[in-house]
């Protein structure tokens, strides 16, 4: 179980960014991944330049590292009240089925009220039944929305218009 479920800070960096990547390696079996310090340079940066994403960390009663999450809060929103976006959710192999995940999204929950954040949103991918199963369980509502992604061509085609940026 998590002992210790908390927003990570710069001396965690290594420690999100071995997630992280296990994180990739978990949902993209077989694909090669980009090298373990590009990882740690992107969670250091993202961490140190305040970007959107905040970062999750859960440890066990050992200290050994769990469980991620990786949020965006994201304001005004419906009456200046705002999201909590979580992007993703992570617990490693070995800890699953032990709460981790209901843990972390607690703690989101709790952080949410005490900052008047009206709501988190979230998605999971059609055939990932287990990420379905938890937020059925939690009392997540399925909304129809259709859900758009621009992908990396995509971006480059349109930000050709914007060569200054």
């Amino acid at each position: 179980m998590a002992d210790d479920i908390r927003f990570a800070n710069i001396e965690d960096a290594a420690a999100v960014a071995q997630l992280v990547r296990e994180m990739d390696r978990h949902y993209r079996p077989g694909e090669d991944l980009r090298p373990e310090a590009d990882y740690r340079r992107v969670v250091e940066e993202t961490i140190a330049n305040h970007e959107g994403t905040r970062f999750v960390l859960a440890r066990d009663g050992e200290g050994r590292d769990v469980g991620l999450a990786c949020v965006a809060i994201l304001r005004p929103g419906r009456d200046l009240r705002g999201l909590l976006y979580l992007k993703d959710l992570y617990v490693v192999e070995t800890a699953r089925g032990l709460g981790i995940g209901t843990r972390i999204i607690g703690f989101l929950a709790g952080f949410a009220n005490k900052n008047d954040i009206g709501r988190i949103d979230f998605t999971a991918d059609g055939d990932n039944a287990s990420a379905q199963r938890l937020y059925g369980a939690l009392g997540g509502v399925v909304k129809e929305k259709v859900y758009y992604t621009l992908p990396t061509e995509v971006l480059g085609a349109l930000a050709a218009s914007w060569p200054d940026i």
